[in-house]
């Protein structure tokens, strides 16, 4: 079979991952451990301040 044949199979936009199951693994794990620090992090008193006024707006205003 003719390698344009074997390419014209396969779905377009997809394409087959080049790394190697050890490799894909390793990358997954650093960026599991990257995101757990972010995610650890607290949140800023500012953006704390802004979603509680943002949150103010949901509550019914009395007269």
């Amino acid at each position: 079979m003719a390698k344009d044949e074997q390419d014209s199979k396969e779905p377009q936009g997809e394409t087959k991952p080049n790394l190697g199951a050890d490799s894909q693994a390793f990358i997954g794990l650093k960026l599991r451990e990257f995101y757990d620090d972010v995610v650890a992090e607290p949140v800023p008193d500012r953006l704390l301040e802004l979603l509680g006024k943002l949150g103010d707006d949901d509550k019914p205003k009395s007269e």
